[in-house]
């Protein structure tokens, strides 16, 4: 039993180490690379690599140890006279011995299949993968929604709350709704608070699994309901905190789109041209103006002259206008343990209209009284909130968010068809989105990564088998999963992102290693036996058979739950388990059949049709006429 142990051991000792090194290369660009991917991924890739190295140690040592004690034992379960388990050996056995004969004649028109296989599966991925959207990451269900509220120029505070309470009585008729946080007259974050009348916000909080989307959604219809003129109410779910996926100027927007120009005027113009063609034309999301619009105050333009004359300063001036409006604080009264401020103001009733600052009272000169009309001009004008530059030139910024179902890349598109029809000012531009700019390079960064992990697979193949033959025929299984992963993703409409990218590279490293364990028992069968390369694979892919279905099961079942979605947070890594259980799924069908054809027509096309030891024949031969 030691020596079987040992033997069987030995057998597939190449397999294992081979296999278990390729696992471990394909997580390497990720390390390296670092940036994003690390950031996102860095405890998952070594968690992976930790545990395989691991399980290469056991199968090595513990495994073997375990079978030469286990085995030797006379005592046994009887489990195999299980009349069910030999009903299904048996029928495994049928089934083990029709795949040799269909394998058989398959070999026949070898490169009449491996032809078909290219032409489908290489014509096939090509048609869906430009089918297939397109995301960073996918949406993570928070249990959270935020609604942002934006009011037109001149809105008091009082209008402010009163909509915003229609708004949450709105909300807290919805089933979903857990409770509300509502802020009117600007935001608060964290000990922050940001005064602006203009400007409202709402964070929901949803009971355990209700659907953040669907919620969204049908809140965003009822506030369309309501007619609002001129207030943009914009209800998107929550994010993840700490994640920037781009170097938007935006944030919490799933889209950006920048207009930049000189003239303020004309980008005001054009921005509202824009905003207005997107909310019309665009169906796959919902916009809103980054910055308010030009608000309505007073201007006090003093006469310079005439303030320099009466010896008078811009700070005099300045703190007689902000004790009128705000007031000041004079002193402080003690009540108990704490100081409260006495704060002295004029009546705001005397400052409601431009004459009446007018004759707001300056000292001057020895408490000599002039009034602010004497030495300013007070007109009613508009400013804007906020100015928001790029590279020091003006922009107008748009924020947009996607509504259920849609996906960035085409609503990416959808926006870029709108926008190419419109005809903007002259010198006004529309800059790159920064958002579409990091979908590309997230897209460029799959075929780097696949690529190299690709090479990295096959240098180290490469050098442990030291030829270059099988390294390529158990290299031709990745296009082959590869296939499998687009048509998951096709069938099940999961977009291209981050966790897609992940889950290609690790399937490289995964789905090889059928290839392996079926190539290295034909090769010891051809070496040992002295047999053609056909009847070694027709000898050794039944053979594996049960191993190469047992592992592919346990992998694909271990998959299944993380495919599915199941559980809060999921949709993070649902499209790593879609991609690594579609391709590894149909890479593991495709593989007991098309790897023995490309197998044996590879060797035979650079080796030839004889077995070694007729080759070794041949060569003594020709060595004894030289002699």
């Amino acid at each position: 039993t030691n020596n079987q142990a040992e033997h069987s051991s030995r057998e597939v000792e190449s397999a294992l180490v081979a296999s278990t090194s390729t696992n471990l290369v394909v997580v390497l660009p990720f390390l390296l690379i670092g940036g994003f991917f690390s950031l996102l991924f860095n405890e998952l890739i070594l968690t992976i690599s930790f545990a395989v190295a691991a399980s290469l140690m056991v199968a090595l040592t513990v495994v073997p140890m375990l079978a030469s004690r286990l085995l030797a034992l006379t005592w046994s379960s009887r489990l195999d006279q299980f009349w069910l388990l030999q009903q299904f050996n048996r029928r495994f056995e049928a089934a083990t011995n029709s795949y040799r004969r269909f394998l058989g004649w398959l070999l026949g028109y070898r490169l009449i299949v491996i032809v078909a296989a290219m032409l489908i599966l290489g014509g096939g991925s090509w048609f869906l993968g430009g089918q297939i959207p397109q995301e960073i990451l996918p949406q993570i269900n928070t249990g959270q929604a935020g609604l942002f509220a934006q009011f037109p120029p001149g809105t008091t505070l009082e209008t402010n709350r009163q909509v915003m309470t229609i708004v949450d009585e709105i909300i807290q008729e919805q089933p979903e709704s857990e409770y509300i946080f509502t802020t009117s007259g600007g935001f608060l974050f964290g000990s922050s608070t940001i005064e602006n009348t203009l400007r409202g916000s709402s964070n929901i909080t949803l009971k355990p699994g209700s659907d953040v989307e669907t919620f969204v959604e049908r809140v965003s219809q009822e506030l369309n309901k309501l007619n609002l003129v001129g207030i943009r109410l914009r209800l998107a779910p929550g994010r993840v905190r700490g994640i920037i996926l781009n170097n938007s100027p935006l944030r919490g927007a799933d889209l950006d789109i920048a207009l930049q120009g000189v003239d303020a005027q004309k980008l005001e113009v054009a921005g509202s041209q824009v905003l207005q063609a997107l909310d019309e034309r665009v169906s796959l999301a919902r916009f809103r103006p980054d910055a308010d619009k030009k608000q309505p105050e007073l201007q006090i333009r003093p006469d310079w002259q005439r303030v320099a004359q009466l010896a008078l300063t811009t700070e005099e001036m300045g703190d007689a206008i902000q004790t009128a409006i705000q007031g000041s604080v004079a002193t402080e009264l003690q009540r108990g343990d704490r100081l409260v401020d006495v704060r002295v103001q004029l009546d705001q009733e005397a400052i409601q209209r431009p004459s009446q600052l007018e004759q707001l009272p300056l000292l001057v000169n020895n408490n000599n009284q002039i009034r602010l009309g004497d030495v300013a001009a007070i007109n009613k004008g508009k400013a804007p909130g906020e100015i928001q530059r790029i590279n020091q030139r003006q922009v107008f910024l748009i924020a947009g968010n996607l509504k259920e179902g849609a996906t960035l890349s085409e609503a990416t598109e959808e926006v870029n068809t709108v926008l190419a029809t419109l005809d903007l000012p002259d010198g006004i531009s529309l800059l790159p989105s920064s958002t579409a700019q990091a979908n590309q390079q997230l897209q460029n960064s799959l075929k780097i990564l696949g690529s190299l992990a690709a090479f990295l697979v096959f240098v180290v193949m490469a050098v442990q088998y030291n030829s270059l033959i099988d390294p390529l025929v158990i290299m031709f299984t990745v296009p082959l999963a590869l296939a499998g992963g687009i048509l998951g993703l096709y069938l099940t409409q999961t977009a291209i992102g981050a966790t897609v990218l992940v889950g290609a590279v690790l399937l490289v490293g995964i789905v090889v290693n059928n290839a392996i364990i079926m190539v290295e028992l034909a090769n010891q069968i051809y070496y040992g036996e002295g047999v053609d390369r056909k009847t070694a694979i027709l000898i050794a892919a039944p053979q594996r058979l049960r191993p190469i279905l047992m592992t592919t099961i346990t992998t694909v079942l271990g998959l299944f739950p993380l495919a599915l979605g199941i559980g809060a947070g999921s949709e993070f890594l649902q499209p790593l388990g879609v991609v690594v259980f579609s391709g590894l799924s149909l890479a593991t069908l495709l593989t007991l059949f098309i790897i023995p054809c490309f197998y044996i027509l590879l060797h035979n096309l650079i080796e030839g049709k004889k077995p070694p030891r007729k080759r070794q024949v041949k060569r003594e031969a020709k060595l004894l006429e030289k002699v």
